[in-house]
């Protein structure tokens, strides 16, 4: 099929009931776009741009900040029905265009790594693989690791400070290639190492005789939401195991 003309434009609120049903024929219908979209739309330094063609929105995609200079790319969606016209590489040349005119040293962005059409496209505008991250789910009625997983002397709260130590010389990171998960995008931990952990809502130690012998990173801390998001977990085994079942029953509870 040959491409066509796709017409570019800013995503506006009266694109959100279209962008949802899109999204609704992502990943099995368990796109995680529809849950983004007030943060999406109410980013005054990036952009929501939509992709129209035949009249019809049918492809969208943000550019943002990860930190001044540092360009993240993400959410790219295209309508089944509308792909092979050239709606992903028209919006991947404008982001990556509009990112290098509003000043960025270095554009990154996230994919499945099935997702062979998309890492072609991107992969033909020079970006290149450099770290492989797992994404794992637990149902949130599963039963507990451990019942008595609440009540552990050895696990406290850790400073920022010592957060930014202890990830910085962690194995996890170097496996990473020192990039630092928050949600679905990766931070480059070495440009900003405070940055990277700031928005960490929980950080949980484990020690042993006063010392840090694991770590335990999520997105959000359990009264802010019920939604565990786990970025960092590194250490000995029986420590990790121990932050593992401290946090999840925090989250539960």
């Amino acid at each position: 099929m040959t491409e066509d003309t796709v017409h570019l434009r800013l995503v506006t609120e009266a694109d959100r009931s279209r962008i949802v049903e899109i999204s609704s024929q992502i990943w099995n219908s368990h796109d995680y776009v529809p849950e983004l979209l007030d943060e999406w739309l109410g980013d005054t330094e990036g952009e929501v741009i939509g992709a129209v063609l035949d009249g019809e929105l049918v492809g969208f995609a943000r550019r943002t900040w990860l930190a001044p200079g540092l360009a993240w790319l993400e959410g790219m969606r295209t309508d089944p029905a509308y792909r092979g016209r050239g709606v992903g590489r028209a919006i991947t040349e404008y982001l990556i265009d509009r990112a290098r005119a509003a000043g960025a040293v270095r554009i990154s962005l996230s994919t499945y790594i099935d997702n062979e059409a998309s890492i072609h496209i991107i992969e033909s505008y020079g970006f290149e693989r450099v770290a492989t991250f797992v994404y794992r789910e637990r149902p949130a009625d599963a039963p507990s690791l451990d019942p008595d997983a609440g009540a552990d002397p050895q696990i406290a709260t850790v400073s920022e400070e010592e957060t930014v130590e202890y990830v910085a010389g962690s194995s996890f990171l170097e496996l990473a290639n020192r990039r630092f998960p928050r949600g679905w995008r990766f931070f480059p931990f070495d440009h900003d190492p405070r940055e990277a952990v700031a928005r960490m809502g929980l950080r949980l130690g484990w020690r042993d005789n006063g010392n840090l012998e694991a770590l335990l990173c999520a997105r959000w801390h359990p009264n802010e939401s019920d939604h565990a998001v786990f970025n960092f977990l590194d250490g000995k085994p029986e420590a990790m195991r121990a932050l593992l079942c401290h946090a999840l029953a925090l989250y539960a509870g």
